[in-house]
């Protein structure tokens, strides 16, 4: 499956690199995402054994609230992916939802290493799979000129199945790249600056014996939109 680092806040990351302040400041930001999700499935051969597909589901475009805390060159940020209803292209449907949890130390105005915490769930009728773990990260911003930058956020991690689940299987690998254009416009108002960003999530869920000998690979790909505010 959906939450990265890096980090699933990586773009109010993204936008409070771009604002380089030394003091603290305060990101709340909303992404919208154009889901396209691939999950496998099970079917039987011409043996009659079973062995592992992909069942694709039909694009969805998902708000992602993201909120970030930014103190000299340590922050933490927070996202979540609401629990949302999936159509499969086969009629069937499915439910996810990820949630997660980041710090980050910026080891140049612009260079964000993370460690964080990200639990993801997937629900269909009365199976649960649900996993959690750590993602370490690094994201980063570089300038274009006339206040729009590039930023990329990459990731990777290792998650187990929960007590939450009644699906077991083995522990799953988890992957994550961002790459999109920003443009960060300064504000009289209350808020500092505002950052609107464009850009292409890939989120990859490798899960180690989906049946004996065989993982299940987990796709969540698609265009973002978002704008951020930093106080």
């Amino acid at each position: 499956m959906t939450k990265d680092w890096l980090i699933a806040g990586a773009l109010c990351a993204a936008g409070m690199a771009q604002a380089q302040e030394s003091g603290f400041n305060v990101s709340v930001g909303l992404k919208g995402w154009n889901t396209q999700w691939d999950t496998f499935s099970y079917e039987a051969n011409a043996a009659g054994n079973q062995v592992v597909t992909q069942s694709p589901a039909r694009e969805k475009f998902v708000l992602v609230p993201q909120l970030s805390v930014r103190y000299r060159d340590f922050l933490a940020s927070v996202s979540m992916y609401p629990s949302t209803d999936h159509d499969f292209i086969d009629g069937s449907t499915g439910t996810r939802k990820e949630f997660d949890l980041n710090l980050g130390y910026y080891v140049m105005p612009t260079v964000a290493l993370t460690l964080g915490y990200k639990k993801l769930q997937q629900r269909d009728g009365t199976n649960i799979y649900e996993l959690a773990g750590p993602v370490a990260g690094v994201s980063a911003t570089a300038p274009l000129g006339k206040d729009f930058s590039l930023y990329g956020a990459f990731g990777l991690g290792r998650l187990k199945v929960t007590s939450g689940s009644n699906v077991i299987f083995g522990d799953a690998n988890y992957r994550l790249s961002e790459l999109g254009v920003a443009y960060t416009l300064a504000t009289p108002s209350v808020a500092k600056a505002l950052t609107f960003t464009a850009g292409y999530r890939t989120q990859v869920l490798s899960t180690k014996d989906a049946i004996e000998g065989q993982d299940g690979r987990d796709l969540t790909q698609g265009l973002t939109l978002g704008i951020v505010a930093t106080f």
